[in-house]
């Protein structure tokens, strides 16, 4: 939640210095920006706190609206100061949680959903000095900011080991976040919030009216049919590493993950991929990859997926994400035709380009400007800021 810590059920927020430190000050800047504040609205705002969870964003900005906002022309302006006031203080690392996420509770006991339950949902991830720096950091500080945080502007290839590994758990916090998605669709569960009411309906016929079975519902998990072809040729070398431990922690959430590595050929990694240990799998996958930080032939290691490849790793229902920067020395028209091919083979293509994260970055070079046309969307991943804007893509766009 921007500049709000946590709110723990049955805990009164309104007892946290800092949250209402910050809410006070939230009402003065909306009085300053022309809104008209008094006392009683944000009494009503704090006493909201007993019945919504702060940690969530969607639920505060609604009450905070709700409360504060007394006249409609005042809505364009709470809007705006909202935005400016609290994402100064964002830690811009989940996504928010959709409709439908919470996790029902004969989920709870799972080991890997139990844990995510401990995290903020967070949304807004879509993001690109002197006394007034200095000011910020104070007030980040005041809202729990933390070692976390830091990283998530930090370049991947500019990371410590140490500091990858720390990554790699963040990385599958937010893997967590696109694997709660839920469909709209129903199926029956031994006990859940929802009771499906056509089913006790029809159970309970023979018995009378009196006699009443409750039998519940759950939404289904919508599963992600995802395909990595991941460049490991010496350009991407220093991004490299980083991207075997994302890779690895999204196999070991997904199970509908392909993976494949390319450089001059390309090489499918998905078996290795099962292993409990990492360091196990970056031996078994050093050995397999001969041409490991080589040179680059893009529409040659299409050409082997298109032709060798499709009828078991790609479907209509597919998800293709390529991580590349885009730096080819094949041929170029080999290269169109196979993304055409491609193109037509799956359900979106992704093309993610660590390179795109430099404010100065122009796609000149002759495979990206190759692949361009046939992409659906072209995005930065340099840091775990830019990853989890393509985790929040990955969830608006699944089917």
């Amino acid at each position: 939640m921007s500049g709000l810590e946590h709110s723990q059920s049955g805990q009164d927020p309104a007892k946290s210095l800092s949250t209402f430190a910050h809410v006070v000050k939230f009402s003065r800047f909306l009085h300053d920006s022309g809104v008209d504040v008094n006392s009683s609205n944000l009494m009503d705002l704090c006493r909201s706190f007993s019945y919504i969870d702060i940690g969530n964003k969607a639920d505060f900005f609604a009450a905070s609206k709700c409360t504060l906002i007394s006249d409609r022309d005042s809505i364009a302006i709470f809007d705006s100061a909202f935005r400016q006031y609290w994402e100064q203080f964002e830690p811009l690392l989940l996504v928010e949680q959709q409709p439908g996420d919470e996790p029902d509770e004969d989920e709870a006991g799972r080991p890997d959903q139990a844990e995510n339950k401990q995290h903020d949902k967070k949304n807004d991830l879509e993001g690109d000095g002197s006394d007034e720096q200095s000011s910020a950091k104070s007030e980040l500080k005041q809202v729990g900011y933390s070692d976390k945080e830091l990283l998530i502007k930090k370049d991947f290839g500019t990371m410590s080991e140490e500091e990858i590994e720390k990554a790699r758990k963040i990385v599958t916090e937010l893997i967590a976040v696109l694997i709660s998605r839920k469909s709209k669709r129903f199926t029956p569960a031994k006990k859940a919030k929802h009771i499906d009411f056509r089913r006790v309906y029809r159970h309970s016929m023979p018995y009378g009216e009196y006699c009443l079975k409750l039998l519940y519902k759950k939404h289904r998990i919508k599963k992600t049919r995802l395909l990595l072809f991941c460049d490991v040729s010496g350009s991407m070398e220093r991004y490299s590493r980083f991207f075997i431990q994302l890779i690895y922690a999204m196999a070991s959430k997904l199970s509908d993950l392909e993976v494949a590595l390319f450089s001059t050929r390309m090489t499918n990694i998905t078996p290795y991929l099962q292993s409990k240990y990492i360091d196990e799998v970056i031996t078994q996958i050093s050995a397999q990859v001969h041409d490991w930080a080589g040179g680059t032939n893009i529409g040659g290691s299409l050409h082997e997926l298109n032709k060798y490849y499709a009828h078991k790793m790609l479907s209509h229902s597919t998800i293709v994400i390529i991580l590349s920067d885009g730096w080819d020395l094949g041929d170029a028209k080999l290269m169109r035709t196979e993304m055409e091919i491609l193109k037509r083979s799956v359900y979106k293509l992704l093309w993610l380009n660590p390179l795109k994260g430099k404010k100065d970055y122009q796609p000149i070079c002759r495979g990206m400007q190759t692949a361009l046309p046939f992409l659906d969307y072209f995005l930065p991943v340099h840091n775990l800021e830019s990853l989890a804007n393509v985790i929040k893509i990955l969830r608006v766009i699944r089917h």
